[in-house]
């Protein structure tokens, strides 16, 4: 009962905001906390001074800790990095087709996806302000290539919704739009807003939203070959003897508004973190561990299970064993 009633750590919190409001909600969290702000990466360090014969151990070899591995032996220190996995990156991995690997419970997966297509197990992407992943990808020779985060072609899902028929991201921001733009001149067109707008601004004010949400004569968001240009076609324009175009239907709001893709469009596409231009490695994000690693191997001992950590006066020590080894021999740093 007394754990219960225990705060939850940091760790505890964003991970109970990331299981029920999702990721999104998770980063705005870390971001109020200071843990996700914008990287305040300027240029290059340049560290100096290291102590004759000092040396560091890093417990863990994910792209902070071969940062800090890399910069300090820069600095002149001696630099041991212990890692549990087989393989250095950290989160900053990806799975290609054929590959396999044990999770945590002993469970064995097999990626028999088709060969060419990869699946990143960790981050997928990188936003325009991770100024110091540009700065070592580029001095690690990482290509990187744009990410297309909002992609209108994509679906929308929602299994107890449209007979579970999933819907194009493009056609539901349209239509939200047009509804928006519908409604609001609807209140213009009653007065509701004369206390706020005179009556020039009131008629550029219809006239940006008729045009703004693809309105008809009478400020009514309905289908017209004017949403098809926007949402687009059941039968798309063609030439010769091909069918005439014809637009596609809107999806109706009373059901728009229900099936709740509203807020899947405005919290996971319009933040920050999110916004275009966004990047990602040629080949997916395990580029960028497999550079790092690269740089700092002969600094990495992998498999290595750390099973105690001593300071006394005379500084620190780490204990570890052989992840894969049988015999689980002990050994010191």
């Amino acid at each position: 009962m007394n754990d219960l009633l225990q705060s939850p750590t940091r760790r505890q919190l964003l991970s109970m905001i990331g299981k029920t409001a999702g990721a999104t909600a998770m980063y705005q969290a870390m971001t109020t906390l200071g843990f996700a702000s914008e990287s305040s990466f300027k240029e290059e360090m340049n560290l100096k001074g290291a102590p004759a014969g000092a040396s560091i151990v890093i417990l863990g070899a994910g792209l902070g800790g071969l940062t800090a591995a890399y910069e300090l032996r820069k600095a002149g220190y001696k630099v041991t990095v212990l890692e549990y996995q087989n393989r250095g990156g950290g989160r900053s991995w990806t799975l290609n087709s054929g590959d396999k690997y044990t999770e945590l419970g002993g469970a064995e997966v097999t990626c028999d996806f088709e060969k060419g297509n990869y699946f990143n197990g960790g981050p997928w992407r990188l936003p325009i302000h991770h100024y110091a992943v540009f700065h070592y990808c580029k001095k690690f020779g990482v290509a990187l290539q744009p990410f297309i985060q909002n992609n209108d072609r994509a679906y929308l899902h929602r299994t107890n919704h449209f007979n579970g028929a999933p819907q194009r991201l493009g056609e539901v921001q349209n239509d939200i739009r047009g509804y928006v733009s519908e409604l609001l001149s609807k209140a213009v067109n009653k007065g509701s807003l004369d206390s706020t707008v005179n009556k020039e601004d009131k008629e550029k004010l219809l006239e940006g939203l008729k045009g703004w949400g693809v309105l008809d004569t009478n400020y009514r968001y309905v289908k017209s070959h004017e949403t098809g240009k926007h949402r687009g076609y059941s039968v798309y324009p063609g030439g010769g003897l091909m069918p005439d175009a014809k637009p596609s239907t809107p999806i109706p709001m009373n059901k728009l508004l229900d099936s709740g893709m509203w807020s899947d469009i405005y919290s996971n596409y319009t933040v920050h973190v999110h916004q275009p231009t966004m990047f990602q490695p040629v080949g997916g994000m395990g580029k960028i561990g497999d550079a790092f690693t690269r740089e700092c191997r002969e600094m990495i001992i992998f498999n290595a299970k750390v099973t105690n950590i001593n300071q006394d006066e005379t500084g620190v020590t780490v204990d570890y064993v052989d992840s894969n080894s049988p015999d689980g021999a002990a050994k010191t740093v």
